[in-house]
C-alpha cells in the first residue's frame, strides 16, 4: 500500500462465524473502533443453500430454511454482541448476508466504503485442512486486514 493511499480508519468491518471465539473478535474489534472513534460493522455470512448444492433440491422449500438459517444467525449474532459487552452494536451495524464469505466481505467493504477489516485468524496443526479466510482473503485485498489469532481446542 503507497502512503498516498493511507487515510484515516472511519469504518471498521468485523467478519465473524459465530464460534465461540467470535466473543473475543468483536470485543478486540469494538476496542479497536473506540480507539480510532470509528463506526463497526459486524458480519456473519449464511450458506447459500441453492448455490452450494449446484442443482434443484425437490420436497424442500430452500427459501423457507434459508430464511430461518438467516433469523438463527441474526439471534446469534445479537447474543455474541451483547455478550462481549458491546451491547452498543445497533441492528443496522449486525449484518447477516446470504452468500460465499469471500465475496460478502468484498460487496460489504466496496458498498459500506470499510477501511479496516478485522477477522479472526485460528491458529493451531489442523489449520491447513481449515478454511482460513485470512489467507484466501489477502491474496487480493479490498483494503488493510488485521488478523485477530484464536487458538483452536
Amino acid at each position: 500500500m503507497r502512503k498516498s493511499q493511507v487515510k484515516k480508519v472511519q469504518k471498521i468491518l468485523c467478519y465473524i462465524d459465530l464460534s465461540k471465539p467470535s466473543y473475543h473478535v468483536v470485543e478486540y474489534a469494538h476496542m479497536v473502533a473506540q480507539c480510532m472513534g470509528a463506526e463497526l460493522f459486524v458480519l456473519h455470512t449464511v450458506t447459500d443453500i441453492k448455490r452450494s448444492a449446484g442443482f434443484y433440491v425437490p420436497h424442500i422449500n430452500t427459501d423457507k430454511l434459508e430464511e430461518e438459517m438467516i433469523k438463527a444467525a441474526q439471534d446469534k449474532l445479537y447474543a455474541v454482541c451483547m455478550q462481549s459487552a458491546v451491547g452498543d452494536i445497533d441492528s443496522s451495524h449486525r449484518i447477516v448476508k446470504r452468500g460465499h464469505a469471500l465475496e460478502v466481505i468484498d460487496d460489504m467493504i466496496r458498498s459500506h466504503d470499510i477501511d479496516l477489516l478485522i477477522i479472526e485468524h485460528e491458529v493451531d496443526a489442523l489449520t491447513m485442512l481449515k478454511t482460513d479466510y485470512v489467507a484466501k482473503y489477502l491474496k487480493d485485498p479490498a483494503c488493510p486486514v488485521l488478523a485477530v489469532p484464536i487458538k483452536v481446542d
